[in-house]
């Protein structure tokens, strides 16, 4: 004897054979069916494709975003530690021109050698 269980699997399987089939038998008979199917699917994908492509400039001009203010504020960092060297440099009075050089070359990254 089988038992409900079985027949329910049996009936579920039934079912969806059924219903591949007949979606099958639906586009062979109606080739019209098909092609708008198809166009539907290809428009999702080239609007999916787009979405993701808008998604990934807007992310990519966010990191740019971030990178430059970054990059400004270490500068600015760089400059203000710079001034503050060459502040010290003229208070204690000791090589204060070549400290005072060093300093300002380094607001450009130009340093020169020492010799």
């Amino acid at each position: 004897m089988k038992t409900e269980q079985e027949n329910s699997n049996r009936f579920v399987i039934g079912l969806v054979a059924g219903g591949v089939i007949g979606a099958g038998l639906m586009m062979l008979l109606n080739p019209r069916m098909a092609s708008e199917i198809r166009q539907r699917v290809t428009d999702s994908a080239a609007d999916l494709g787009k979405e993701a492509s808008r998604r990934y400039q807007d992310a990519t001009t966010r990191v740019a975003d971030v990178v430059d203010a970054v990059t400004a504020k270490g500068q600015a960092v760089r400059n203000d530690v710079a001034d503050a060297v060459g502040r010290g440099a003229r208070e204690i009075g000791r090589s204060a021109n070549e400290v005072e050089r060093f300093a300002t070359a380094s607001k450009t990254g130009h340093t020169t050698k020492q010799s």
